[in-house]
C-alpha cells in the first residue's frame, strides 16, 4: 500500500486535475435514493474530492477519507471539504454512517486489507445505511506500470464479500472506463446494511 500512497503523493495535482470533471451522476443518483435527506455520508478514497463536492451540493452531511495526505491537502485547499487522513483498512468511524461511497478505492486493497475493510463496516455503517462499491475487473492483480496496486474484481467475489459482511446487494451493474481505457470494465454495487 505504500508505494501506492507514494504515487498518489506524487502525483496529486494530475490525479486531481484528470479526474475533477468525470461525471458520476448516474451513480450518484442510485446511491443517493437509499441515503436519507441530508444524512451522513464518507467518501472513502475521496482523491481529489469531486464526489464529496457533489454530495455536498445536494444536501448531504459528507467528509471525505484517503490515504494519501497530498491529496487530502489539495482537496480541501481546491474544494473546501472536510477530509480525513487514514488507511482505508483499518480505519474506524466514531460513529457509523448512513452512507459509504467507495469508488474505486477498494481495488488498492490486497485480500487482508479488502476483508479488514469489510469486517469494520460493521462499525462503519449504521443498520440500514447504504455503501456503494466500484472496482476494476479484467485487470491483472499486482502493481500497474505507475506502480500502484490494483487487485482484479469478479462479480461474485464481490458479492460475496458484500453478503459476508451483513450487506445485501440492491443493485448491480457493469460500465466501462470514464476516462475511456477499454483494458477493463467497472463493477458497481450499492447494497444496505442488515
Amino acid at each position: 500500500m505504500n508505494d501506492t500512497i507514494q504515487y498518489y503523493d506524487s502525483h496529486a495535482k494530475n490525479y486531481f486535475d484528470s479526474t475533477a470533471s468525470v461525471d458520476f451522476n448516474d451513480a450518484y443518483n442510485r446511491f443517493l435514493k437509499y441515503v436519507p435527506e441530508h444524512g451522513r455520508i464518507i467518501d472513502i478514497g475521496c482523491g481529489g474530492g469531486r464526489d464529496v463536492v457533489a454530495f455536498v451540493q445536494r444536501g448531504f452531511d459528507v467528509i471525505g477519507l484517503d490515504a494519501s495526505e497530498t491529496l487530502a491537502e489539495l482537496a480541501q485547499k481546491k474544494n473546501g471539504i472536510q477530509v480525513i487522513t487514514a488507511d482505508m483498512a483499518e480505519w474506524i468511524a466514531d460513529e457509523p454512517y448512513d452512507g459509504i461511497w467507495c469508488c474505486a478505492s477498494l481495488l488498492h486493497l490486497n485480500d487482508e486489507g479488502a476483508h479488514s475493510f469489510f469486517e469494520n463496516l460493521r462499525h462503519n455503517l449504521r443498520s440500514g445505511g447504504a455503501i456503494y462499491i466500484s472496482v476494476k475487473s479484467g485487470i491483472e492483480t499486482g502493481y500497474d506500470e505507475k506502480g500502484r496496486y490494483m487487485r482484479n474484481f469478479t462479480e461474485a467475489e464481490l458479492r460475496s464479500l458484500m453478503e459476508q459482511a451483513g450487506i445485501r446487494i440492491v443493485c448491480e451493474w457493469n460500465t466501462g472506463d470514464q476516462l475511456q481505457r477499454d483494458e477493463f470494465y467497472w463493477i458497481n454495487m450499492i447494497g444496505i446494511m442488515s
